[in-house]
């Protein structure tokens, strides 16, 4: 019994073909004409449909899930406007796919609907539910929370959001034979496998605790009773105005806000997307009213050595096993932060997981996996600006 893994990706102009011959790749490394398991990545500058036929007409009926992205990962690195394929043929692992629709209106009901037929199913030995949420609209993690209520409070789930090459106006989820908007899709990995799963950002507090005095869901009006954009007006001694021209979202990429969770080492961190006409402070990813926040600090050091430690986690739940594959989900500000230097984070995680192992992932518009996760234990949460590498091994 084994499990063969292939990866292979494009830039061709032809949508379709840059699909084909993504998929062809990956099935001539994998050395088998079948998948199981398909999982694609790729830019919105492609056709989405016409992508995700070109994948099909080389691996037929195999499952398949994916999304667009804000940049794609192999084990060669970083790379833009690209479509990365990863197939899985295995008589250990079995996948359970679904799709929730609707996540920007009923985001928990839509953590249910994907999960349900993993639940339904019922399949021994099941070790992670793999995620991949449309990263522009709805609450991911209210979405998480539904997704949990079918598999369990401590059940692992790990994946990314789907991005659209920073155009932040509306991204792809792949199921099947059919390109989605405003859905998650998820598969149920199980059978007698070894899962690890390491997530780190890299980050630090910096300054005095505040408190969300007022906020719904994204959207931090007030902190200790002031409009929130004054934790940066008070940091940098610029006025909201002159924030807002330059760009807040660029600002936050170094620092985010970020919330304790309690029994962990790091922050869990969010970052700006915009500010409000009344001053307001729209982010990634929910903050709950009452909060203790922290504005954080990170540089380009301390997220490298943080690759490295999520790798190493990753790792350590398989002990002597050598990890059939990797998967990669990096936060699209982690790539901005880096710019020309992101290939160095995939380096780290190629020496930490092996130079042999097939790598595959994408930079995402927000991050999912549990923190304290080296025996399954700990929540699930949904991240900016951090690392999860997941690894499978027989």
């Amino acid at each position: 019994m084994s499990t063969w893994v292939g990866v292979g990706s494009s830039k061709h102009s032809d949508s379709y073909q840059a699909g084909r011959a993504a998929a062809a790749g990956a099935m001539a490394q994998m050395g088998l004409t079948t998948a199981d398991l398909v999982l694609a990545f790729g830019s919105v500058r492609f056709d989405q449909e016409a992508l995700l036929r070109g994948i099909r007409s080389v691996t037929k009926e195999a499952s398949l899930i994916g999304c667009s992205t804000a940049g794609e990962i192999t084990a060669d690195g970083p790379a833009k406007r690209s479509v990365v394929v990863m197939t899985i043929q295995s008589d250990r692992l079995t996948a359970i796919t679904g799709v929730g629709p609707r996540l920007d209106t009923t985001p928990r009901k839509a953590g249910e609907e994907v999960a349900w037929m993993a639940a339904r199913a019922k399949t021994a030995e099941p070790h992670v539910f793999l995620m991949f949420p449309d990263g522009v609209s709805g609450n991911v993690a209210e979405a998480i929370r539904g997704v949990q209520m079918m598999l369990g409070t401590s059940f692992p789930i790990v994946g990314g959001a789907a991005g659209d090459d920073f155009l932040f106006q509306r991204t792809h989820q792949y199921h099947q034979q059919t390109v989605y908007s405003n859905t998650l899709v998820g598969a149920l990995l199980a059978g007698p496998i070894t899962v690890g799963i390491g997530a780190r950002h890299g980050w630090r507090p910096l300054g005095k605790p505040r408190f969300v005095t007022r906020s719904l869901a994204n959207v931090v009006h007030e902190l200790d009773g002031r409009p929130a954009v004054h934790v940066y007006e008070d940091y940098f001694g610029k006025g909201t105005e002159e924030l807002r021209r330059e760009s807040l979202a660029r600002t936050t990429i170094i620092y985010p806000l970020g919330m304790p969770i309690p029994g962990e080492e790091e922050y869990l961190l969010r970052n700006v997307l915009k500010v409000s006409p009344q001053g307001g402070l729209i982010y990634a990813g929910e903050v709950p009213e009452g909060s203790a926040v922290r504005l954080m600090m990170g540089s380009k050091e301390r997220a490298l050595e943080a690759a490295r430690l999520a790798a190493e986690r990753a790792m350590v739940s398989l002990g002597t096993k050598r990890p059939r594959l990797a998967l990669v989900f990096s936060s699209a500000s982690r790539a901005r932060l880096f710019g020309r230097e992101a290939g160095d984070e995939i380096r780290c995680i190629r020496e930490v997981v092996g130079l042999q192992t097939p790598i595959a992932g994408f930079y995402s518009y927000g991050e999912i996996a549990p923190r304290s996760s080296e025996q399954y234990l700990g929540q699930t949460h949904y991240h900016n600006e951090t690392l999860v590498v997941m690894t499978v091994a027989e």
